[in-house]
């Protein structure tokens, strides 16, 4: 069941919805196409193996590859962007990052999706421009993600700092998160920058901005309290961080969510 769309420069994003227990067969699509979860999970099959998505997983499917899905035991929003032959001859040497099945969880990627899902809702003349902007960030952001990957420049240590952020098991000071790496904390920082385009800081507010996003889409919780649950100290930095992040205040941003 499909929702909101849009069609910018070679690609169209529409968002998504399938029911509890349902699945879709075997099937290709034309194009590669990235799909991101909000809310609710799926496993897909492809090629003799499976891959679990779930909320905040953006995955890519390379033009023509075969892949079934079955959907959890709550209904499953996503995202879908489909690229066309322009689309992809848009990006040059950057489609590449279209080219390989691959899956990832990270922060500013879960931001970014949580944008487009807003300008989808938002559906203004500026919309298309909006969402244009943000789905390239959105794959600029992939791509780096992928080159890392394929460089092996990653070291355990860094990607184990990343992984603390993401489970939420850090909630001290950056040389306590070296510590529990094992790494002197400038180390620690100018690699984290360097193979993630940011800080540690910033990425832990991104992780927060896009648990709140979800947060704010999916449940009625009062503000306060989603902003102390996704670790801000109080409501009003939470609404001064969120509104930086994505342009819209948190009231603003839930009215979009929900097309009030």
């Amino acid at each position: 069941m499909q929702d909101r769309a849009s069609i910018v420069e070679g690609f169209t994003i529409r968002e998504g919805r399938h029911a509890a227990g349902s699945s879709l067969a075997w099937h290709t699509h034309a194009g590669p196409t990235l799909c991101f979860v909000y809310a609710g999970s799926f496993t897909e099959s492809f090629k003799g193996a499976t891959l679990e998505c779930t909320p905040g997983t953006l995955k890519i499917t390379p033009a023509g590859e075969p892949h079934s899905d079955r959907f959890g035991r709550e209904e499953t929003h996503g995202l879908l962007v489909e690229a066309d032959a322009s689309g992809v001859e848009r990006l040059g040497r950057y489609a590449a990052v279209l080219e390989d099945r691959a899956s990832f969880q990270d922060g500013a990627l879960t931001g970014l999706a949580w944008r487009i899902r807003g300008e989808l809702r938002q559906g203004d003349t500026a919309a298309p421009l909006a969402i244009e902007g943000l789905l390239l960030e959105l794959l600029a952001r992939a791509a780096r993600e992928r080159e890392l990957r394929l460089t092996g420049v990653v070291p355990r240590w860094l990607a184990a700092a990343r992984e603390c952020l993401h489970e939420q098991a850090h909630t001290g000071s950056l040389s306590e998160l070296a510590e529990a790496v094992g790494v002197h904390p400038v180390t620690l920082a100018r690699g984290f920058r360097k193979a993630y385009g940011c800080s540690v800081g910033a990425y832990l507010r991104w992780l927060r901005v896009a648990r709140a996003a979800r947060d704010l889409a999916e449940t009625d919780a009062p503000l306060a309290e989603i902003a102390l649950s996704v670790g801000f100290a109080d409501q009003s930095h939470f609404s001064n961080v969120f509104r930086r992040a994505t342009g819209l205040s948190p009231s603003a941003f839930r009215r979009a969510m929900r097309g009030v």
